[in-house]
This record gives structure tokens, C-alpha cells and sequence, in this order.
């Protein structure tokens, strides 16, 4: 059977790569759900990867998911049974899922949380929100992409009499391209940092300066958005054929240690050539650097429903670790209230999902040696969350920021 495979796995090579410049609609790509031993999931994925095209795959509360194409689909199957493994079809048509994404609700102009948005019209909402608070609120640039575009961002900093400035809280989200629920809630909570009238959320908004940039893979989001809907990486040119790398592996703490490939045509992990070799981690790491006074950073992806805390690839604790736990568990209990909604943690990433190296929290952390860092997961499945329910997952966003810092001023942070 693996003398089959090797035979047969180049002639799928070429005709995907045939179909590269088509537009990627993934009709009847097939979501699969494999269980089994661990052993035998990391041998199907040897035996694929390197050969197809795999635009999605992770092991998550003991089961393997895995998106396969529809030229696959025997060849997996059959690879899968020799392995002893079981599969299930949890989505026949990855294609229905993006209709449905792209089919949400816009009132006419007017951006709204009922549907997601490419990141042009993200930044429009920006500019325009700046204008509409323009006393208290500020467009910035918080760095630059490969192709030209401005990692862009919201500061609000509310007047005050008092003469020290105020301690800062930076929010990232969007370094995966294709984790579209992040940008989307990320501009929920800045419309309710600007619009709310509960005194708990504009007391928070008040005691500090907030730096919120909702897509700081401007590149990537776009060509998920106009291209291919799994996309994650950068938009870099790697070799002839390969673009991109992973923007959350390529910073510079442990670059390449765990979670990482060296492979420029891998198509989620590759690292870079080198730590910061992308643009966006390198003038985004700038800017941070020139930032005083960072009391918190805040990276927000999907969608593994848990809360990290530093350092991802390892399972020893930083000197702050215990106050980390206490803040995260307060925070996801103000999330819970919400929707009722159980996150996974806090912990670290090594201790609860995958060992990975070279992420923007764990070198603010190592670099700036920032006290509070944390990186939420937030809920969906494979990437997929319906734009009609938006809402949801920004009120609890909204809620698991107001329990983050509450807890982190009562432990005198603030």
C-alpha cells in the first residue's frame, strides 16, 4: 500500500499545482475527524504531507482533524484503515462553510459585527471611529508588510489630570490569517471600549492607554479573504514556488526550537529564513520595543477555546506564573457568565496543546519582560465561526478583558 502511495502521491502534486492560479473555492473538501492512536496520526501526516497539499490539520482533545481534498479522499481513507485508525466526516463540503462566512449580514455601509470584513473596510472603521472620538482616540502604524500595507491600529487614551502617563495594554490579533473571528472581535471590544456606558467597561477604558491592532498580518488576511480561506501564513516570496511564513513562529525567543518547520513550501509552520525575517514581526517588534510603560500584552487567536500564558514551549513556570493562573482563571470566569462558554487553562501551550517556539508572547515577555502576557484561544472550528453570531464571542471578549484586569489590580499590577 506505501508502494502505492509514493507512486501516487507525486501525480496529486503536480495537479494541484496545475490548479494553483484557479480561485481556491475548496468545493468538496471533506473535514475529518481521526481517532486513534497518537502514534499513527503523526505517521499519516508523514506520509501526506510532504506530498499534498494539506491546508489544515490538528490534534485536539485526543482526535486528529484534517481537511482533505476530494482527489484524496480514497488515498486518505485507505492510508488511514492501514494505520488502524477511525474517521469521521465532520464536514462534506468545506466550500458550504466559506458561502456561508462570505453570505454575512452588512448593513449597507454602515461596519457592523454581523459579518466579517477584508481588512481595507477593517481599517476604514478604524479611520473612521478615530474621527468620530477624535478628542481621545488616534489611528496608528504599527509597522509595515511585505507587499506595502500598514499594520494599522486604534489608540484610545482617554484625558486626565494626573501628570504620569498611564500604564499601557497592547492587544494583537489576526497574526493567523485565517483565524477571522479574532480581527472581527477585536473590533467588537474597541466599538465597546468607545460605546459603552457600563461604568466597569469606561473605567477600565479611562485607567489605561489601549493599543489595539485587529490585523497585524495585513498581507495574509487579505489573500485569505480574496484567495484561499485556509491561508495563514505571510505573503513573502520563500522560492520559486513558496510564499510565506508563519508569523507567529518567527520571532525571536527559541526561533525554530519546537513547532516549526525549515521548510519554505510548508504550508502552516515555517518559520522564515531567519528570527524576524518578515517584515511584520520585524517593525511590529519595533514599535513595540519603543513602547514605555506596557503593563500588559494580549495576542487573541483561534480557535482551541483555552488561555495560554508563557512560555510556550516549555512546561517550567516564569517567576509571576502563579499570579498568570489566578488573573487567566478570574478572566475566563467573567467569559463563562456570558454565553456559558468552558475555556481550557491557563496554562501553557506546552502543557495543554503542542510545544511551539518563536511567538510574539513568549519574546514580549522575554525581551521586554512585560508582567502581564497572555494569548486566548478563542472558540470556532476550523476557523469556521458564523459572522451572525460575532456578537457573542466579543461580548465575551469584553468581559474576559474587564475580569483580566480587575483581578490583575487587585494583585496591586495596576
Amino acid at each position: 500500500m506505501l508502494f502505492y502511495l509514493f507512486i501516487c502521491l507525486p501525480i496529486i502534486q503536480v495537479s494541484l499545482a496545475e490548479s494553483a492560479y484557479e480561485y481556491k473555492s475548496y468545493k468538496n473538501y471533506k473535514l475529518y475527524e481521526v481517532e486513534g492512536d497518537h502514534e499513527n496520526f503523526n505517521k499519516v501526516l508523514e506520509n501526506l504531507k510532504d506530498f499534498v497539499e494539506l491546508p489544515y490539520f490538528e490534534t485536539r482533545n485526543d482526535k486528529l482533524e484534517i481537511l482533505i481534498a476530494p482527489d484524496v479522499n480514497s488515498l486518505f481513507e485507505e492510508i488511514t484503515s492501514f494505520y488502524d485508525l477511525k474517521t469521521k466526516v465532520v464536514v462534506e463540503d468545506y466550500s458550504e462553510i466559506i458561502r456561508l462566512e462570505k453570505s454575512g449580514y452588512r448593513r449597507n455601509s454602515v461596519f457592523s459585527w454581523t459579518a466579517y470584513y477584508d481588512v481595507d473596510e477593517i481599517y476604514a472603521y478604524l479611520g473612521n471611529i478615530s474621527k468620530e472620538y477624535s478628542n481621545w482616540t488616534e489611528v496608528v502604524v504599527g509597522g509595515e508588510s511585505y507587499e506595502g500595507r500598514k499594520i494599522v491600529g486604534l489608540r484610545i487614551n482617554t484625558p486626565t489630570e494626573a501628570d504620569e502617563p498611564k500604564k499601557i495594554i497592547f492587544i494583537e490579533s489576526g497574526i493567523h490569517a485565517r483565524e477571522w473571528i479574532t480581527p472581527a472581535t477585536t473590533t467588537y471590544f474597541i466599538n465597546q471600549l468607545l460605546t459603552s456606558t457600563d461604568p466597569k467597561i469606561t473605567s477600565i477604558r479611562d485607567q489605561f492607554e489601549w493599543q489595539i491592532f485587529p490585523t497585524v498580518n495585513p498581507d495574509g488576511y487579505h489573500y485569505s479573504f480574496t484567495w484561499d480561506r485556509m491561508w495563514r501564513k505571510t505573503r513573502s516570496k520563500s522560492t520559486f514556488f513558496c510564499y510565506g511564513a508563519d508569523p507567529n513562529r518567527n520571532w525571536d525567543y527559541n526561533w525554530l526550537q519546537h513547532g516549526a518547520t525549515s521548510n519554505p513550501c510548508n504550508y502552516q509552520t515555517y518559520g522564515g529564513s531567519e528570527p524576524f525575517s518578515e517584515k511584520e514581526t520585524r517593525t511590529l517588534s519595533e514599535y513595540i520595543q519603543h513602547l514605555d510603560n506596557i503593563l500588559a500584552y494580549v495576542a487573541f487567536h483561534a480557535d482551541a477555546q483555552m488561555l495560554l500564558v508563557p512560555y510556550s514551549d516549555s512546561v517550567d513556570h516564569i517567576d509571576n506564573y502563579d499570579d498568570l493562573i489566578k488573573i487567566g482563571k478570574t478572566s475566563l470566569e467573567y467569559g463563562y457568565k456570558v454565553n456559558g462558554a468552558k475555556y481550557d487553562g491557563p496554562a501553557t501551550a506546552a502543557e495543554i496543546l503542542y510545544k511551539a517556539s518563536g511567538g510574539s508572547m513568549d519574546w514580549v515577555r522575554h525581551a521586554l519582560g512585560t508582567p502581564l502576557v497572555y494569548t486566548y484561544e478563542l472558540r470556532g472550528r476550523s476557523f469556521h465561526w458564523p459572522p451572525d453570531r460575532i456578537y457573542e464571542q466579543g461580548d465575551e471578549v469584553t468581559q474576559m478583558m474587564l475580569g483580566l484586569i480587575t483581578e490583575a489590580c487587585n494583585l496591586d499590577y495596576c
